[in-house]
């Protein structure tokens, strides 16, 4: 019997070319088992950063093909955001990892880089399985192999480049590649000074001395059982005022790197395990429309089966006095509200 075959008609779009660099040297030089563990978690952790913003088109080995039909520059920021999310895991592994073998030593030799290109792609099914088809597919794959001298980037065709803006594009060094499809004009942009930014802007701890806002509640709960339950999406839906709370596994499957996604009636914010000291002090990170806000929790025993809960708030303030005024009385105001809900939240 003849397979049938079902194709697509063409369509034009954003083809992302997601390749962690290194992969070889650590699959030929590590453990089978946890090199592939190591990953596998990390390409997880590509395709949620880029969830709603690009689609998994095909998963190969080492690299994931993403195809978007959005704008260029959000799916541009999407990969910077990616990269952002795939370094920080890497770092939180990296701390988590107890085991001795080489695959787990050797985390942070993995890096990653992008090809970005515009084209046209059919879509074709067979036997179960969809592979895109067309010219431009190849473009990106082909481009993975270059001369850039730089081991993480972003290097963006023409196609897309023209559509960015003027600030955006003047970020990217003019590059082209001559192969049997002809002279690919393109430009590359480093992308190590986005996960230095990152870490400059990141807290693992908010110190009293410093916090915006410091409020401490007795809850009548034994410790132990509150470092247990306080990371639990079921706990964190009222503390947090959410209506929902949706968890994506931390680091190695523990709490660092957790996130959550938490549904409030004005959208998602995104609370993110920055650091953990054994459940007796948390520092979350809470990404909203405001920008980041970040929270760390000290728990103390208070008296018999009770737990102190101190949290200190910090976040960059707006330089205009008023703005900054107004945003401090909504957060104390959510503060408090949060400090009362705790009361009732381990029960």
């Amino acid at each position: 019997m003849i397979e049938e075959r079902a194709f697509s008609k063409a369509q034009e779009g954003l083809l992302v070319l997601a390749d962690i660099s290194g992969y070889t040297a650590f699959v030929t030089q590590t453990e089978m088992d946890h090199s592939w563990e190591i990953l596998h978690e990390l390409l997880e952790v590509m395709v949620h950063s880029a969830q709603g913003k690009m689609e998994v088109s095909q998963v190969e080995g080492d690299a994931i093909l993403f195809i978007s039909g959005l704008e260029d520059e959000e799916v541009v920021k999407t990969v910077e955001d990616t990269f952002i999310g795939f370094h920080r895991r890497r770092r939180d592994m990296v701390a988590v990892t107890t085991c001795p073998c080489n695959a787990c030593q050797q985390i942070g030799i993995l890096k990653l880089k992008f090809v970005i290109h515009r084209g046209k792609f059919s879509r074709q099914r067979l036997g179960g399985v969809e592979q895109l088809h067309g010219s431009d597919v190849i473009v990106p794959h082909r481009l993975a192999k270059n001369r850039v001298p730089t081991k993480e980037y972003l290097l963006a065709t023409d196609a897309v480049l023209n559509r960015l803006s003027e600030e955006r594009q003047r970020r990217f060094t003019p590059y082209e590649e001559t192969f049997d499809l002809g002279v690919v004009k393109a430009g590359y942009e480093s992308l190590g000074h986005l996960w230095e930014q990152e870490l400059a802007g990141e807290r693992k701890e908010v110190k009293p001395e410093e916090a915006l806002i410091d409020s401490t509640v007795i809850v009548d709960v034994p410790i132990d059982l509150v470092s247990e339950l306080i990371l639990r999406p079921e706990v964190i839906e009222r503390y947090m005022l959410a209506t929902k709370v949706e968890a994506f596994a931390g680091a190695r499957g523990g709490e660092l790197g957790t996130v959550f996604h938490c549904h409030h009636g004005y959208g998602v914010n995104f609370l993110r395990v920055i650091a953990s000291d054994k459940g007796r002090q948390l520092t979350l990170g809470n990404t909203g429309a405001g920008g980041v806000m970040f929270l760390t929790m000290h728990l103390a025993s208070h008296a018999e089966n009770q737990t102190s809960i101190r949290r200190l708030w910090w976040w960059d303030q707006p330089a205009n006095a008023e703005d900054a005024a107004n945003t401090r009385l909504v957060v104390a105001g959510v503060a408090r509200a949060g400090d009362e809900a705790m009361r009732t939240a381990f029960r």
